[in-house]
């Protein structure tokens, strides 16, 4: 895994656990950031290692081909994990912040996904 992704998720964990480090509550979406954030330095690592050319395009074009040269599950989960991060980070005054249990679930599934990404260097796309 990337140095800069398990960074990320170091500090989204430790204000997991001590929420008070960010002040005037803002540290549900704090989180959420570092979070995504992981995410994305996990997938440009992937890209880098192996397709430069893919390492270039949008972020919704680098999930999209992510499917193709991984495999379904981990293209789907990296994907729905993106949006789901995305949609949280951004404040909307009628939605309520992340709960700590929904970030805790991204923290473990993004450290599981760019673990998975980091053991695995992408296909070529046919």
């Amino acid at each position: 895994m990337s140095h800069d992704a398990f960074r990320r998720l170091a500090v989204a964990d430790r204000i997991l656990a001590q929420p008070d480090l960010v002040t005037d509550g803002a540290w549900p979406r704090t989180c959420t950031w570092l979070i995504r954030l992981a995410l994305e330095h996990g997938l440009d690592d992937f890209w880098a290692a192996g397709r430069r050319d893919v390492a270039r395009a949008s972020r919704r074009a680098q999930l999209l081909t992510l499917t193709r040269t991984v495999d379904d599950d981990l293209g789907h989960r990296a994907t729905a994990l993106w949006h789901a991060l995305s949609r949280a980070a951004h404040h909307h005054a009628y939605e309520l912040a992340p709960t700590g249990a929904e970030l805790r679930s991204w923290h473990t599934e993004v450290l599981g996904v760019t673990r998975a990404l980091h053991e695995r260097t992408p296909r070529p796309v046919s």
